[in-house]
């Protein structure tokens, strides 16, 4: 068997078959790492028909213990699945993995918990305060060596959990643990031995300071779920977002709340206030993957003396709203682009749904114009010519407004439905009318 030399950069993971000095990538000096990788012989690929793959394929998904997890992940966890779980530090990624272990082991499932980063005694102590009641086939191994864990690992386990990938560490690879040439080496490791086993995993990540899974973005295409947990920390809400999913839709989210002894699962959240909503307040429902949620946008727009007004946003697109704020002073002449504008939506959730466009520019109206729109929803995506265009799934997002008891529903022409509380518009000029604006 011969052998195959490559050189990697230890800093940002740009492979050459040559040697460097300087790394054409990411300019460092002296990254250029050997490795070593076997030549095999060659053999003839196995061919299969998709009958065949079929019979001797295994779909019995495994639950979570949380049905809205569950759904989020297209209907649990299957045999050999590997779910990249990323979220910042303290959201509770560690907590929803050992509950998870938890309903493994009450269902007599043995699971293994690499915990490479704390001590048994501190998941112990975890577990003592979650009031965990089945702990009999959780394996904790404190260890961050990928070989000796791997070892560990057969089929025996239902269920591997690493925590962290960035803290494990492998010593053909000469880097520090938590390097781009480590993580990607652990990564394809673990995942090969999951699939040969057919044991699920749930590999826990660090994020960086932008929001994205720390490491090369290889890792996010090898793996099958890539989940991200979401929250404020000052809010109890912890919302979890399928970003990709090879057995089940993407775009799904479950929503949980840090309670004292763990998390729980949410089935209905509610992201309003049911009382008179005050001047800047609108209503809105917004679709995320199969779910509709009632939510509320708070406005805040107040004149400023500076000649630079602020924009903030917190669970709304910057650049969306630079874009309302900018239709609004073009297509209905006020001067809302030199005010301070501050946009909120109500419990933390970050919406990424265009549907809400017109419960923005409601809030802002609202606000600066002082006036209450009441128990009043507006549905729409606004343009840059002002119009008011339909979303998707118009007639889930009516019925979901109608049950909390909304009065008025303003939206664009949607179809089929003619009902006495819906108000037909088709752009912003008609929106301001409806504050008195000419």
């Amino acid at each position: 068997m011969k052998e195959k030399s490559y050189f990697v950069c230890s800093n940002c993971g740009y492979e050459s078959i040559k040697w460097f000095g300087k790394c054409p990538q990411c300019g460092e000096w002296n990254t250029a790492t050997e490795f070593n990788v076997g030549l095999s012989s060659k053999t003839s690929p196995t061919v299969l028909t998709l009958n065949e793959a079929l019979k001797t394929t295994k779909f019995d998904r495994l639950s979570t213990g949380f049905t809205e997890l569950d759904a989020a992940l297209g209907g649990g966890v299957l045999p050999g699945q590997v779910i990249l779980l990323g979220g910042e530090p303290g959201v509770g990624k560690s907590t929803l993995a050992l509950e998870i272990c938890e309903s493994f082991s009450r269902n007599k499932l043995k699971t293994l918990y690499v915990a490479a980063e704390e001590s048994a005694d501190q998941i112990a102590l975890r577990a003592q305060r979650l009031l965990c009641q089945g702990l009999d086939q959780i394996m904790i191994c404190s260890n961050n060596e990928l070989e000796h864990v791997l070892e560990i690992l057969n089929d025996n386990y239902s269920l591997l959990v690493v925590d962290s990938l960035q803290t494990m560490y492998s010593p053909e690879v000469g880097t520090y643990p938590g390097s781009i040439v480590q993580i990607r080496t652990c990564a394809e490791k673990i995942i090969e031995r999951c699939k040969q086993l057919s044991v699920p995993s749930i590999l826990i990540a660090h994020i960086t300071k932008s929001g994205e899974i720390s490491g090369p973005k290889l890792v996010e295409h090898l793996v099958d779920t890539v989940v991200y947990f979401e929250g404020e920390r000052n809010t109890e809400l912890r919302i979890l977002r399928t970003m990709k999913n090879r057995f089940g839709p993407s775009g799904e989210i479950a929503v949980f709340e840090m309670a004292e002894n763990g998390l729980k699962q949410v089935i209905n959240p509610a992201f309003y206030e049911t009382q008179d909503q005050l001047p800047g307040n609108c209503l809105a429902c917004a679709v995320e993957g199969s779910r509709t949620f009632v939510v509320q946008v708070q406005a805040l727009v107040s004149r400023t003396k500076s000649t630079l007004p602020r924009r903030v946003s917190n669970g709304f697109d910057m650049t969306r709203l630079l874009l309302l704020i900018a239709v609004i002073g073009r297509h209905m002449q006020l001067p809302i682009e030199s005010h301070d504008i501050y946009v909120n939506i109500l419990g933390g959730l970050k919406i990424t749904d265009p549907g809400i466009d017109a419960a923005v520019v409601g809030a802002l109206l609202s606000s600066m114009l002082d006036k209450r729109l009441g128990k009043t929803a507006l549905i729409g995506e606004v343009s840059l010519d002002g119009s008011l265009r339909r979303v998707h799934r118009m007639k889930s997002r009516i019925e979901a407004l109608r049950k909390i008891g909304i009065e008025k529903i303003i939206a664009p022409k949607v179809g089929e439905f003619k009902e006495e509380n819906i108000q037909v518009i088709d752009s912003v000029k008609e929106l301001g009318r409806i504050f008195e604006v000419k």
